[in-house]
């Protein structure tokens, strides 16, 4: 099997445009569905261009050393795979690891440690602890990109830019990441095909093609297509949408909705959505603050019409089976992530997926990002052997994206678990809009300074001013220390 894989992957790159919560993630692996028929299996990638994409990596061999990933509990799928099994991920996922173990004679292994969102979270003090006591049994960190970045303060992880073999100006990796992420010519985290979750969990909006019907509803592909897909007209749409089906007199969540989603990475997608980002970077290179805007002030007006006091049209929960509502068609727009698409494959109607939406029509494009529940990649300081994990690192990205990462977007996504071609147009309109905002991806180092914004649409404020004034003196002093660790 090694061998046939072998000459299968004389891999030419696929173009793989690749741009790039503060809740737990589902850390099962993803749903591939009842296992594929042989017509499903990976296809072998077509010569598109002279240069295969591991030409320019040195031709090594490692005398058979493991390759060992530090992960978090239940995310293995993105790294490791046992065996060949008919589900289309995980077979793309063997098929890269025997590539790699074959021409690099190598073995991929992992240890896991668990990781949950918050103060309790012990990923990130176990992972100081084993890095400051010299332990090298792994060569990279696979962390939760919400927590992970953290632990970039302590100065414990090697540069990318100094590891040999690693170009992360290669379309494989994700450039809008490396822009954000890079201070001071130093870049401590990154990611980018290597990881699945990435693409898993950009945000996108699935809509209830039944009840657009019955509802008569413009034509929401025409809508994002034409650039008038807005949040005005969101909200004109699906104010009108509502039913007290129980007939208890009261709105529960057993009643029709024009509008479902849940209170924590769905609503602040919004921010990327309306172009309004935690923090930028200054014409000196480093990051200030840039989010206590009218603009931001004008971004809560919105959330409060779309969840205002009393809606019979909106629900907004903390937790609860929004799922099951969509399902039942009972809510005729769900805001989420990719990632539930494969949730929604048995769903009897039909659904359709669009982009987030703009702020307003002066906005010039749709932006999209991906919660910050995916897997970003470090490189511990322990490691003593820069030259072979950067080849391994560079080469398994690479591979990802020719095998992997096809697999999934073209095949599971806009074919298994897609209903129409026009949502396949929607989804490559979410992939070419990624963008990244390193203040809110650092929110948890930045005393949730991100989060200022999805915690005042809970509340029901729109007063951001005066709620970012009574933090600011610790949001200051949050992004001098995480800045710090950038510093020559």
């Amino acid at each position: 099997m090694k061998k046939i894989l072998s000459l299968v992957l004389a891999l030419c790159l696929l173009a793989s445009s690749f741009a790039s919560c503060s809740e737990k993630p589902d850390t099962a692996a993803p749903d591939q569905g009842s296992a594929a028929p042989a017509a499903e299996t990976v296809p072998p990638v077509p010569e598109t261009e002279e240069t295969t994409i591991l030409d320019r990596l040195p031709e090594k061999t490692f005398d058979g050393r493991d390759f060992t990933i530090l992960l978090r509990t239940g995310m293995e799928y993105e790294f490791i795979s046992e065996d060949l099994t008919g589900e289309i991920i995980n077979d793309a996922v063997y098929e890269r690891n025997s590539y790699l173990e074959d021409r690099y004679n190598i073995g991929i292994a992992y240890v896991d440690r668990s990781t949950t969102w918050g103060s309790g979270d012990r990923f990130n003090p176990e992972l100081n602890s084993m890095i400051l006591s010299g332990d090298s049994n792994f060569d990279i960190v696979a962390g939760y990109a919400a927590m992970i970045l953290g632990a970039i303060q302590k100065g414990l992880f090697l540069n990318w830019y100094d590891v040999p073999h690693i170009d992360v100006s290669e379309r494989w990796w994700s450039a809008q990441i490396a822009d954000s992420l890079t201070i001071n010519k130093k870049l401590f985290a990154m990611t980018g095909d290597i990881a699945l979750s990435v693409w898993e969990d950009m945000v996108c909006m699935y809509f209830n093609q039944k009840l657009a019907v019955d509802y008569g509803t413009p034509d929401f592909y025409e809508l994002v297509r034409n650039g008038d897909w807005t949040f005005e007209e969101m909200l004109s749409i699906v104010s009108g949408v509502s039913g007290d089906l129980n007939g208890d007199g009261r709105t529960s969540q057993d009643d029709l909705f024009g509008y479902i989603s849940y209170w924590s990475t769905a609503i602040d997608s919004y921010m990327p959505a309306f172009d309004i980002q935690v923090v930028k970077r200054g014409e000196d290179g480093w990051l200030y603050y840039t989010m206590n805007t009218e603009r931001m002030i004008g971004a809560l007006e919105k959330m409060q019409a779309l969840f205002p006091s009393g809606s019979n049209f909106s629900l907004m929960l903390s937790s609860g089976d929004l799922q099951k509502i969509f399902q039942e068609d009972r809510a005729l727009i769900f805001a989420h992530d990719l990632r539930t698409s494969a949730k929604l494959r048995d769903m009897e109607t039909d659904y359709g997926i669009v982009p987030y939406p703009k702020y307003d029509e002066q906005q010039e494009k749709y932006y999209s990002t991906s919660t910050d529940i995916f897997s970003l990649m470090l490189f511990p300081s322990t490691v003593a052997d820069t030259d072979f994990v950067g080849c391994i690192t560079e080469a398994m990205c690479a591979v990802n994206s020719a095998k992997v990462i096809p697999a999934y977007y073209d095949i599971a996504l806009k074919d298994k678990y897609n209903r129409d071609q026009q949502s396949a147009e929607m989804l490559d309109i979410i992939r070419d809009s990624l963008i990244f905002d390193v203040g809110y991806l650092n929110s948890f180092a930045l005393n949730t300074a991100g989060h200022l914004f999805v915690q005042l649409v809970r509340e029901g404020k729109t007063d951001f001013a005066s709620s970012y004034a009574k933090n600011e003196k610790v949001y200051l002093k949050q992004l001098a220390k995480m800045q710090g660790a950038y510093e020559d």
